[in-house]
């Protein structure tokens, strides 16, 4: 008879495989104890790595600790103390529950584990590979560390399809940062060797994001609490004024386990939409729901979530964050009360209406209609000039007062035309700013110009038609090319973008090993920059990992107008700051950066003679 083919693989296959779906990286290793540290109880976690984690991971954390039978159980396949029946798989509280991340971390790596309970009952384990190596006591506080060595050791090949060091690096600070945005009563400390990353004080939401994200995104944001059909939607989202938000500034948790799904995300940018694309939303959203409504045991890894109505999340999502932008707009609109308080003007004839500030628990803008006027009355009310978009640019090199005003605020009014006998007019003195900024006079008073800001425009706009027309832009030849050595990073990205390069006037060859050389460079850009702007221009493209051609276009644009642009600290001569302005307004969106930053500001002679108190 013939041997049967089909037989049972060993512990150590199974475990590498198990490995494999659950630790795909260091980062998902780090995702895993730290997961484990929070079930545990920690109020505080310290996690420490080398070498974009594949050295070393270490996760300490103050929880209660395990004791010697737990201890010897904890790195085994399919063992955990959060299930004690299949139906706690649709009922759970926890964020590890499988039994798995433990085990599969053990089998790729040398891992020792010390761990004490309150009253000293613990160990420390040390293993290979998965395998008990040395038992050994252990005398410290309650709590736990896991120390991870060599990821991978045992597996080589997986090894290979990791990233950089940097590359590595970002994706665990990316999963610090979500764990601990969702649990901001825990204190949380990140090293990359010895340097502090993230330091997240134990404190509420808003600080925690503050820590993360910056204060002065975190600031701004608008707190969400909607409910719809059972389904719970809190958090912060950015105003629709936001430019700086990043793909990874979008929070989303299935109560407080961070999660991916398209449906959200697909309801989030929907709900963003109408206000435009310089929108760039901020959001942390945190969903509650029924158990029988979502399966977070569809991945592996846990990270995506499954939900029973899809279309209904869709819409509770959407309009929780519609509902957050009602509420703002009713909290800081105005409303105008055209009754009560109509006051006479001196001459009686015409009322005039007074405008209030709507209280903040206003349900909604009052509008109160005035009392019928009289039959004989001679006076019209004035109708308010529209506004009009023609408005926002100005010819700075005409005469002010026949040439339109830049309105930064929409109402100001036009200028009179200019009278027949008007001597003629100079175009006006500009001078800088801590060589950052320029300054000049206007009919209405001084206009101040962020020449970076400015000039990025004026680039994005001259790249954006060469790369979509297939012209080149001037370049300049080196008598001596510059040596630039580039990160493996930079040379992936270096390789996707190497022909819009040359269409903007960089020239850059590969030299040998890590080293390129730069042969030509854009004829606007100082040689002195030239290395530092190949580096800025690599960097900013790392964002083109979508594949829409579009995207790419508009992300290198950007990179490409943010690396030759005047810098802070660059002393422009008086022609080349005349230039800057004529460019400018001839731009299609004048008042801002390609990064939606304003590029100019006024202050207006009223407001000079309040700072003076005229």
């Amino acid at each position: 008879m013939k041997n049967a083919e089909i037989h049972v693989l060993t512990d150590e296959i199974i475990n590498k495989i198990a490995a494999g779906e659950v630790i795909e990286r260091p980062s998902s290793a780090v995702k895993e104890l730290i997961e484990n540290a929070i079930d545990a109880g920690a109020t505080r976690i310290q996690i420490q790595i080398e070498q974009g984690g594949k050295k070393k991971i270490l996760v300490s954390d103050n929880g209660k600790g395990m004791g010697k039978q737990d201890l010897d159980l904890c790195y085994l396949r399919h063992t955990t103390s959060k299930l004690h029946s299949a139906d706690d798989l649709f009922h759970l509280q926890t964020n590890g529950f499988r039994g798995e991340a433990v085990a599969s971390i053990a089998a790729i790596s040398k891992m020792t584990i010390s761990t004490a309970t309150e009253d000293g009952d613990g160990g420390r384990l040390i293993l290979k590979g998965g395998n008990v190596e040395e038992e050994q006591t252990y005398a410290a506080g309650h709590g736990t560390t896991f120390l991870v060595e060599d990821l991978f050791f045992n597996t080589p090949v997986r090894r290979t399809f990791l990233g950089s060091e940097t590359s590595e690096c970002t994706k665990i600070l990316d999963v610090v940062l979500k764990t601990a945005i969702a649990h901001p009563e825990i204190r949380f400390d990140y090293k990359v060797g010895e340097k502090a990353v993230f330091i997240g004080v134990p404190g509420e939401l808003r600080t925690r994001l503050a820590e993360a994200i910056g204060s002065g995104i975190a600031k701004n944001l608008l707190p969400v609490d909607y409910t719809e059909a059972g389904v719970h939607v809190t958090g912060y989202i950015s105003p629709t004024t936001e430019t700086n938000g990043k793909r990874h500034h979008q929070f989303l948790f299935m109560r407080k386990r961070p999660i991916e799904s398209k449906v959200i995300a697909k309801a989030v940018s929907q709900a963003y939409e109408p206000y435009g694309a310089q929108c760039k939303p901020v959001t942390v959203l945190f969903l509650d729901m029924p158990d029988q409504e979502f399966d977070v045991n569809v991945h592996p890894a846990k990270r995506e979530v499954r939900f029973a109505n899809q279309n209904l999340v869709f819409l509770v999502v959407n309009h929780a964050i519609r509902d957050t932008f009602q509420k703002d707009l009713e909290a800081n609109s105005p409303f105008i009360d055209l009754s009560a308080s109509m006051v006479q003007a001196d001459t009686g004839d015409a009322p005039v209406p007074q405008y209030q500030a709507a209280p903040a628990h206003s349900a909604a803008p009052i509008y109160k209609t005035p009392e019928p006027r009289r039959n004989n009355e001679v006076n019209e009310w004035k109708k308010a000039k529209s506004y009009s978009v023609a408005d926002d640019v100005q010819d700075l090199f005409s005469q002010p007062e026949a040439g339109k005003i830049i309105s930064l605020e929409p109402g100001q009014g036009n200028v009179p035309e200019p009278k027949p006998e008007s001597a003629p007019w100079t175009p006006p003195t500009l001078f800088q700013i801590a060589n950052t900024y320029i300054a000049g006079e206007d009919a209405e008073g001084l206009l101040i110009i962020d020449q970076h800001a400015a000039h990025s425009r004026i680039l994005y706009e001259q790249a954006l038609a060469t790369l979509k027309n297939g012209s080149d832009l001037d370049s300049q030849e080196l008598l001596f090319p510059e040596l630039i050595e580039l990160s493996k990073l930079e040379k992936q990205i270096f390789a996707s973008v190497d022909g819009q390069l040359r269409k903007l006037g960089f020239f850059v060859e590969h030299f040998g090993g890590d080293t390129f050389q730069i042969r030509a460079i854009p004829s606007a850009l100082p040689l002195s920059r030239a290395i530092k702007a190949v580096h800025q221009f690599l960097d900013s493209c790392a964002d083109t990992g979508d594949s829409d051609p579009s995207h790419i276009t508009d992300t290198i644009a950007k990179a490409w107008s943010r690396t030759n642009a005047y810098q802070a600290g660059d002393k422009l001569k008086p022609e080349e700051m005349a230039q800057l302005m004529g460019q400018l307004m001839s731009t299609e969106d004048p008042l801002k950066s390609p990064y939606g930053a304003p590029t100019l500001m006024r202050i207006t002679l009223d407001e000079l003679a309040k700072k003076f108190k005229h």
